[in-house]
């Protein structure tokens, strides 16, 4: 396996402050000062707690602390449902097909759905099911996969799971009939060989992983061609390349496995790998933002793409979580630190987005664009809901009031592109137009529907599909958790009792190819895929919300990108 290589950090030099000998000036730059602070403040540091940092809410009344165990059982219920469907139907292939019940090898045929619900089964304390799971999972072969394996998808839905359940049992949240001591040897040792299988793909030049890893010949690989064969529009280029995703979301999982093995190979592979970006020795114009994607042999960024979306999404997110999870003695935790504020205040600055009100009614909301050159791209997707979570979770953790601000903002654009769907559910994309910088904005509504959509809800949905995906929930979690304030239940019970309506069928639950359209497609409706995030994430977030608040302490525990999680150890 390579080697660790420290990268330098650029340094950063401030302007010296102006002096003035005219009282008259003084309290002109002192007013101008205190308005610049209010519009667009600057980030407010303080020293970041070690042990023991207190994130959830503390002051609850009535009783809400208890949870409401009546919602809680009907989406316990439902992963009930989900986890006999497909034991039935597709068991120890990687998904089942909700529609047709057939199966489906999606993730290299080790039986993803079982290794990523299997978290979620423990915190529901759904014994059966999960006892089936770990007699699964200590079979799997992790040395022969099918197909080219993705390092990103693997680590953070098979590796995180393994992990995570270690976790779980040695915090005696398990059953010692499920996981004895000799099962949790077994599941470690599994976590083990599959990361030295993946070990391959960050043999790299800069320690950026490949994008694919054969498991036949232990070499990294590039893109196979299906991907340009789905996504023609894809630019090729002279090396390989990766986004900030995919290179920058492997610290967490491989962390805990340093932690629960002594072996510190795994964290260093991990942390080589995203330093390129952590440590970024290109010239960008946002603070803390990387433009992407990167060449993976060079290190260089080959595009100009900033933003918080899918791609880029879970590397701002670990850059968060990884300051909660890291021991104090860590050397680059101020680091991450304050690349994450930077990362969120820019984001802030630069990618908020207020919609113009709409003809029939003047509500506005908050959304984050992106940015491709010199292009504002005002299309949102799903995966952007995820940031209302993070940033609130930041807020609290770092002391950061304007980012409890603006999180809560963006999480009110979330719920009203769920709220102003005919079925209360979001789409997979949607786009607005600027209350500023309207002739910038890239996305216009040309069609009849957009334009209907646009003038009666101030959005309109630039790519109708709901995959069952869980950040709009996961960010309600936080919310609930963080404030207290009950409407974040509300919301997520309005999403669950939409999902359970339009969703669910014969064989589990599948996603819908229109949300704006659903009553008049019938049972035409349906994508028949059901991905294992439904159960890792979109399951797991809903009964959270509903369950005791000591269940899974955002105080004890930190989530992965993919829903699993790690104990916090000082």
């Amino acid at each position: 396996m390579p080697r660790f290589r420290r990268y330098g950090i650029a340094s950063v030099q401030k302007n010296p402050e102006s002096s003035f000998k005219v009282i008259a000036a003084v309290i002109v730059i002192v007013l101008y000062l205190l308005i610049k602070e209010f519009s667009s403040p600057k980030i407010r540091t303080k020293t970041v707690p070690t042990y023991g940092a207190h994130i959830q809410f503390a002051e609850w009344q009535n009783g809400t602390e208890k949870g409401d165990p009546t919602k809680a059982e009907k989406v316990r219920n439902a992963m009930k449902y989900t986890f006999w469907k497909y034991r039935e139907n597709a068991w120890g292939y990687d998904d089942i097909k909700p529609v047709s019940g057939g199966n489906a090898t999606t993730r290299n045929g080790w039986g993803a759905f079982i290794v990523d619900s299997s978290t979620t089964l423990a915190l529901m304390g759904l014994w059966e099911e999960l006892a089936a799971s770990v007699q699964h999972i200590i079979s799997i072969d992790f040395t022969n996969a099918t197909g080219p394996v993705d390092p990103f998808e693997t680590t953070i839905r098979y590796l995180g799971g393994l992990v995570s359940l270690v976790d779980l049992s040695d915090a005696g949240l398990i059953p010692t009939n499920i996981i004895n001591p000799e099962t949790r040897e077994i599941l470690l040792r599994q976590a083990t060989t599959l990361a030295m299988s993946l070990g391959p793909a960050y043999d790299t030049p800069t320690g950026m992983p490949w994008p694919r890893v054969n498991f036949s010949t232990s070499l990294g690989e590039p893109d196979p061609p299906s991907v340009y064969l789905e996504n023609p529009d894809k630019p090729r280029y002279k090396n390989p390349v990766i986004g900030p995703a995919r290179t920058g979301s492997a610290i967490l999982e491989n962390r805990v496995l340093t932690r629960l093995t002594g072996d510190a190979i795994y964290t260093i592979n991990a942390t080589k790998a995203w330093a390129p970006l952590v440590w970024n020795q290109w010239l960008t114009p946002w603070a803390g933002m990387v433009d992407a994607p990167f060449d993976i042999v060079t290190g260089e960024p080959v595009g100009r793409q900033r933003h918080w979306d899918g791609g880029h999404d879970s590397y701002y997110e670990y850059l968060l979580k990884v300051t909660l999870l890291s021991p104090p003695h860590d050397p680059y935790i101020d680091d991450y630190k304050k690349r994450f504020l930077e990362a969120a205040y820019s984001l802030r600055t630069h990618l908020a987005s207020r919609s113009a009100p709409a003809e029939q009614h003047m509500t506005q909301h908050l959304f984050i664009a992106k940015q491709d050159a010199q292009w504002l791209i005002n299309k949102q997707g799903h995966l952007a809901c995820f940031a209302p979570g993070t940033l609130l979770l930041g807020s609290k953790y770092l002391d950061q009031r304007y980012l409890r601000t603006f999180a809560l903002a963006l999480l009110e654009g979330c719920h009203h592109a769920y709220t102003s769907s005919p079925s209360k559910i979001g789409p997979e994309a949607w786009s607005w137009l600027p209350k500023f910088g309207y002739g910038d904005a890239v996305h216009q509504p040309f069609t009849e529907r957009s334009q209907r959509e646009l003038a009666t809800t101030g959005i309109w949905m630039t790519d109708p599909h709901y995959k069952l995906r869980p950040e709009y929930v996961e960010s309600l979690f936080y919310a609930w958790r963080i404030t207290g304030d009950l409407r974040y239940r509300d919301w997520a019970w309005e999403m669950w009792v939409a999902i359970e309506k339009y969703c669910k069928t014969d064989y589990g639950f599948a996603g819908l190819r229109d949300v704006g359209k659903v009553e008049e497609m019938g049972g035409h409706r349906w994508i028949d895929e059901q991905q294992s995030f439904w159960g890792a994430e979109t399951l797991k977030y809903m009964w959270l919300v509903f369950s005791d608040t000591k269940v899974a302490d955002l105080d004890q525990w930190v989530f992965s990108t993919e829903g699993h999680l790690f104990r916090m150890i000082r």
